[in-house]
């Protein structure tokens, strides 16, 4: 499916400063991170934060040829350029993605709950059974409120506070957009067959893995045989945390990664000139 084709996904702007682009996960939208965005980040940088197919006020793509291409492509079509990227759970799935294939857009990346293949396989034992997997398809198929609202509660349980966290968000949540059944769907099987491993030792960029200590969707052991596919990157695991740190911990989320986020920048702006 050519790019000229694909639907403009829904983004918001604010701030001022380097650019920097965040990518939510699976049954989310922006107003999930909004508030703590802009709260800890709009005063230093031009944010810009982008809606996947069929969330939030994004339109979907029916039917793409090839589904994985075409949610990179429409996802990179609306990010402003050059920027650092952050993408959390399947956003940072997409954001690796798209690091890998423009490499010269992409100034950091930071994977947020995130992880370069969700499932696990052979060899790849630190991830989501694929049981559970299987479970989300089919009752996702049933009654999609009922399976959002399953996952609503999954992604904070292990959390500091999770009961009154969970009674929160799941309130904050009602008032908030269905996303499309079919995008579910989609983004249900990107997560089931994405693959980033064999291409992340090559990315050229500062990566940074901000992963909460105790979530349910990504055991913090993967960091162990993680460090054997991109050795070079940074790794921060944040205590009593789960799957929405950002919800959870906002206050050491937000200072892990404008700390990483600041030596990059300080990095490009130090770089010693060639000598001629």
């Amino acid at each position: 499916m050519s790019s000229t084709l694909l639907p403009t996904l829904h983004r918001e702007q604010f701030g001022q400063g380097p650019n920097l682009t965040f990518i939510h996960g699976w049954g989310a939208q922006n107003s999930v991170w909004r508030n703590w965005i802009e709260h800890y980040f709009a005063e230093d940088y031009r944010i810009t934060l982008i809606e996947l197919p069929g969330f939030g006020d994004s339109p979907e793509i029916p039917k793409p040829a090839d589904l994985e291409q075409a949610w990179v492509d429409a996802l990179y079509a609306a990010m402003p350029e050059p920027t650092h990227l952050v993408g959390w759970s399947l956003g940072g799935l997409l954001a690796q993605k798209i690091a890998q294939q423009h490499p010269a857009s992409v100034l950091s990346l930071t994977c947020l709950a995130s992880t370069p293949r969700f499932m696990q396989t052979e060899g790849w034992h630190w991830a989501m059974n694929p049981q559970l997997m299987n479970d989300f398809v089919q009752a996702l198929a049933k009654d999609a409120l009922a399976t959002l609202q399953h996952f609503w509660k999954l992604q904070i349980q292990g959390s500091d506070g999770a009961r009154q966290l969970i009674k929160l968000f799941m309130q904050q949540m009602k008032e908030r957009k269905i996303p499309k059944a079919v995008s579910l769907a989609q983004g249900l099987q990107l997560l089931k067959h994405m693959d980033n491993r064999a291409a992340l030792s090559q990315l050229p960029h500062a990566v940074l893995w901000l992963l909460g200590e105790n979530d349910p969707l990504i055991p913090k052991e993967f960091v162990t045989e993680f460090s054997t596919i991109q050795p070079q990157a940074e790794v921060c695991v944040l205590q009593g945390a789960a799957h929405m740190p950002f919800y959870s911990h906002p206050e050491p989320t937000a200072q892990a990664l404008r700390d990483f986020l600041q030596r990059q920048i300080a990095k490009t702006n130090h770089k010693p000139h060639s000598n001629v």
